[in-house]
């Protein structure tokens, strides 16, 4: 018997590294399968078995999505799915993001909770603590609504929130899940906050280089104007060293013409090097706030607001009055070289005394159900 975590690596890391920093606790005590909607991630799962559901060849890489959403290769998937939770015996699966996000694929994750279900296994639905905004029309808004009131009513046996209810609730305004009364009454009983996940073996932040670096993904436009604006304010902090992960496509920006701006592909576990760097400039996403917020790195994030998403928008200002950071948006970010003196001449973050036991927390919540069959 086993306990199965259903991830989904398609845009980004985020996700992925969440559900890997559950599951390999999980591991500690319980047999345990990841099992990745659509590819596989660039991580390194540290648990007893991996199944990738989406094991093809992609005929045209520029038509990706196209390619994954063709009826074959759902049915694929489903079936990949359906072999995998009877190989590993799955008696507890925990569906990471639906029904809250991945609207895109509703109908094939109703597939995949429906034999579940009809197996006896129970589903516990996993999310971040500000799920994906409703989308604009009214009419996909309703059945986003009925989406997630249909997976909490008929099929969820928990609801695990990653995140401290004290500071932002699931329900709420600015998660814009108030909207629906019907979900409010539905949902509520089932939600269980965790606390943050993260890696809790990481240490507290301590100085011991003047490493400034930058991270804000790749292939954005928002990117390549913090990369450009760094590169051309560099000068005014000579003895620092401002390293930017960067696409080879950007390494056009300038930075080269300034002795401390380092441009490299990507920094290989840059989670480690910032319990010593003297800064780190990030957009706002779920991982990045919660590893700075558990090593204390002193840190600038930049949130993304983009139409109607908002989620590092409303977390970074939930958090920003705290002062666990200093927040610049997009359109503030010429003034970006004030904010970056303060953090140059010393500025400490405020430590987080909320939960970030959110590892060791769900680990704990999925053993407790696994036993209680």
């Amino acid at each position: 018997m086993s306990i199965g975590f259903l991830t989904q690596y398609y845009r980004g890391l985020g996700h992925s590294q969440r559900i890997k920093f559950i599951a390999e606790k999980t591991a500690e005590r319980h047999d345990v399968v990841i099992m990745d909607q659509l590819f596989q991630p660039p991580l390194d799962y540290k648990v007893p078995h991996t199944a990738f559901l989406g094991d093809y060849k992609i005929p045209d890489i520029n038509k990706v999505f196209q390619f994954i959403q063709q009826a074959p290769i759902i049915n694929f998937r489903i079936n990949q799915f359906i072999k995998t939770i009877e190989k590993y015996k799955v008696k507890v699966l925990v569906c990471e993001g639906f029904p809250f996000c991945r609207q895109q694929f509703a109908h094939e994750y109703f597939r995949y909770l429906a034999e579940c279900k009809k197996r006896g296994i129970k589903i516990i639905i996993s999310v971040r603590d500000f799920p994906w905004d409703e989308p604009h029309h009214n009419q996909l808004q309703d059945w986003v609504l009925y989406t997630q009131n249909i997976v909490c009513k008929y099929y969820a046996e928990r609801i695990l929130v990653h995140g401290d209810k004290d500071l932002l609730p699931l329900i709420s305004d600015r998660t814009r899940l108030a909207n629906s009364v019907q979900i409010i009454k539905d949902i509520e009983p089932l939600i269980t906050y965790t606390g943050y996940v993260c890696d809790e073996s990481q240490p507290k932040h301590k100085q011991k280089n003047n490493n400034i670096y930058i991270s804000t993904g790749l292939n954005k436009d928002e990117a390549v104007v913090i990369f450009k604006k760094i590169a051309e304010i560099a000068h005014h902090y000579p003895d620092h060293k401002f390293i930017m992960p960067i696409a080879n496509k950007y390494n056009s920006i300038g930075g080269r013409k300034n002795k401390n701006i380092y441009l490299v592909e990507y920094v290989p576990e840059l989670r480690k090097k910032l319990i010593d760097c003297a800064g780190y400039v990030t957009y706002g996403g779920y991982n990045a706030t919660v590893e700075i917020l558990q090593s204390q790195v002193p840190s600038i994030v930049v949130p993304r607001q983009s139409g109607r998403k908002m989620e590092q928008f409303v977390r970074a200002f939930t958090f920003e009055p705290y002062d666990f950071f200093k927040v610049i948006t997009m359109q503030e970010f010429s003034g970006i070289k004030s904010v970056l003196d303060k953090i140059v001449e010393g500025y400490k973050p405020k430590p987080f005394n909320y939960n970030l036991q959110g590892t060791s927390n769900t680990a704990d919540i999925l053993s407790e159900i696994y036993n209680g069959f």
